[in-house]
């Protein structure tokens, strides 16, 4: 999905072009089994039953800044069971499958993106041996598994997430995906059909977003990673909170924090990919950056430019 600058803004990833098929249905299938062996092993509070995102059990696990933390810290998960039953989830290869498929998908369309969670990620770990990754070279800081049995949601945002960023969201049943299990992205207007195993990347502190109640006789479990935008704040303050920060800077930091702030909103613009960009095979965005079309918003401004960058390249069809 692309946005009137030819921003890509959401990717309707699907399922893996080399596993499509019967590979692909047996590693959704194990990550169905997975998720319900963590449920069936696991004890949940009402809250965690009931929560503003749905009645259905939920579980995060990574790690996250904000919401009253002092520092990132790592999301609890009380009782032994528990922790077992999580780690066991995570552990699991049909379920690291599909991680490393939503960190392709981001890398390939979000690629600036991409590379600052990484660098961020691996900032924090360095300088917080006790931070926990979910997966081996993930970008993403945290994971909710939504283990239903009826996993849908009403219309709702997700605010603590970083807003110029995306989170990966990948569906898996068993249920019809024809009469239920649709992503609604209300603020674009779209109903989105969303099958069991396909994964979908959007802004969820953006777009309010919502999913069709399934049927009362199917199950439905998602797997979601995404990052706070906390962790970025912390970074960018030099390791500390916003207090903290202000208490120590001088006239001239407080100065060059405002201007910050102010183009803020446009520098993240720029870490989204143009659908042009990868159609002439730069889904890097390096070419642009280099050029200086970093910040051109009018897309027949920059085709010509591009053509020449890469005058080999052939040019997607519509």
């Amino acid at each position: 999905l692309v946005d009137s600058h030819d921003r890509i803004i959401a990717v309707l990833g699907g399922v893996p072009h080399g596993s499509k098929g019967m590979e692909w249905q047996a590693v959704e299938a194990a990550a169905t089994a997975a998720a319900l062996r963590c449920r069936e092993s696991s004890a949940f509070t009402e809250a965690q039953k009931h929560g503003r995102r749905g009645d259905f059990a939920s579980r995060t696990v990574g790690f996250g800044y904000g919401n009253g933390r002092r520092k990132p810290q790592n999301y609890r998960i009380s009782g032994k069971a528990n922790r077992k039953a999580m780690q066991e989830l995570l552990q699991n290869q049909a379920i690291r499958r599909i991680s490393g498929f939503q960190n392709a998908l981001f890398n390939t369309f979000c690629h600036k993106n991409y590379v600052e969670h990484m660098d961020t990620n691996n900032e924090l770990l360095r300088k917080q041996p006790e931070l926990r990754a979910n997966f081996p070279e993930t970008a993403f800081a945290a994971t909710t598994f939504n283990l239903g049995p009826l996993s849908f949601s009403p219309p709702h945002m997700d605010p603590d997430n970083r807003a110029s960023s995306w989170c990966a969201d990948t569906s898996m049943g068993p249920f019809n995906p024809d009469k239920g299990g649709h992503l609604v992205l209300w603020d674009i207007g779209l109903v989105i059909r969303f099958p069991p195993g396909s994964t979908i990347l959007f802004p969820s502190a953006l777009i309010t977003h919502s999913t069709i109640p399934i049927q009362t006789h199917e199950t439905r479990y998602a797997m979601v990673q995404y990052s706070s935008g906390g962790l970025f704040r912390w970074r960018e303050n030099g390791f500390q909170s916003d207090k903290t920060f202000l208490a120590r800077a001088t006239p001239e930091e407080r100065v060059m924090r405002e201007l910050a702030r102010a183009s803020r909103w446009k520098l993240s613009l720029q870490k989204f990919t143009r659908w042009t960009d990868i159609c002439h095979g730069d889904w890097r965005g390096t070419a642009r950056t280099e050029a200086g079309l970093d910040e051109l918003s009018d897309l027949s401004d920059l085709e010509e430019p591009l053509h020449v960058l890469h005058p080999n390249k052939r040019v997607c069809r519509q």
